[in-house]
């Protein structure tokens, strides 16, 4: 009797664990974010929103150097399928100070062709890019 109680709650809680991961594994959504470590500074990219203009949230992170005279409107950029640079039209709820900062950028659609964001003198780092090719869908 004591062996087959066991037996039974076993199985249950096998069922239970495999459900469990079942579960988390369709309700998580692949992330968009991509991240560049190099250099003093981690610089994390998300893309919010993609319709008429892109949103994209950009997160700098480190534990060595101060990040508050960092501008966004001056360091991070879209980069057009025809290599322009356009410049945020809007920067938005930026928080954060001294190690940890973030802010939300809104750019004109460009056209076709991937999705582009450039940013620029973070970290010692001359330039990272980060792509999304074919669009996210948001």
């Amino acid at each position: 009797m004591r062996w087959s109680r066991l037996r039974s709650m076993s199985a249950l809680f096998g069922l239970a664990l495999l459900a469990a991961l079942a579960t988390d594994a369709v309700a998580q959504p692949p992330s968009l974010t991509q991240r560049d470590s190099r250099g003093p500074v981690t610089v994390a990219v998300t893309p919010e929103a993609v319709d008429g203009t892109v949103k994209v949230k950009v997160v700098l992170d480190t534990h060595s150097v101060g990040l508050d005279t960092i501008a966004f409107e001056r360091v991070v950029l879209l980069k057009s399928p025809d290599g322009i640079d356009v410049r945020p039209k809007a920067v938005e709820a930026v928080t954060g100070s001294g190690h940890h900062r973030e802010a939300l950028l809104t750019f004109p659609r460009p056209g076709d062709g991937p999705l582009r964001i450039v940013v620029r003198d973070v970290g010692g780092i001359a330039e990272r890019v980060f792509t999304w090719d074919p669009w996210p869908a948001r």
